[in-house]
């Protein structure tokens, strides 16, 4: 996990917070780093770190999930907890492009239901991957909350259409009070 931490203070700083998830079926711990004001003034942004080290397991990823900070609730820790627990017990690996959801709403103050998995392109260049102490690359995956209406739009036109979407419209990804696009 060296590198790991390396690469997340050489991008993102100083972690503000730590808080720890058990996964006792492997025996390992997934730490949740905290960094506030990433990736900008008034943000908050939880890494998590050790969800690509568990034991047989191809993961070779870590996610990552921002908000402005008085929009980061509980509610979206427990989420990324829900994704690290799945994970760990064998749901395929997250890839560029997946939809998580919808499931219900995300978390209190929002009708956000699903998650989008992206480039993390609101951080700097070279934070998106990193090599590993063992070699291994690791991907770092952004879960952007986003509505049920933009799931289906993903699911009728696909994914390439719905980041052109983004890239016309330019929404606040940081905001879960954001209107939806499309």
């Amino acid at each position: 996990m060296g590198a790991l931490r390396d690469h997340l203070q050489a991008h993102l700083g100083t972690q503000a917070k730590l808080d720890r998830i058990g996964l006792e079926a492997h025996g390992r711990v997934v730490e949740f780093g905290y960094f506030e004001n990433q990736p900008c003034d008034g943000a908050t942004t939880l890494v998590t770190v050790g969800l690509s080290e568990l034991p047989n397991h191809p993961l070779h990823e870590e996610l990552v999930m921002s908000a402005w900070s008085g929009e980061f609730t509980v509610g979206l820790r427990q989420v990324v907890e829900l994704i690290v627990r799945q994970l760990a017990e064998g749901r395929k690996p997250l890839l560029y492009r997946d939809v998580i959801g919808p499931a219900g709403l995300l978390t209190e103050g929002t009708t956000m239901e699903a998650l989008y998995v992206c480039q993390p392109t609101y951080f700097d260049d070279g934070f998106a991957a990193l090599d590993a102490d063992d070699g291994c690359r690791i991907r770092l995956r952004w879960l952007i909350p986003i509505y049920a209406s933009e799931v289906k739009i993903i699911a009728q036109r696909g994914s390439e259409y719905f980041e052109t979407l983004l890239e016309d419209v330019d929404p606040d990804l940081l905001s879960l009070g954001r209107r939806p696009i499309g």
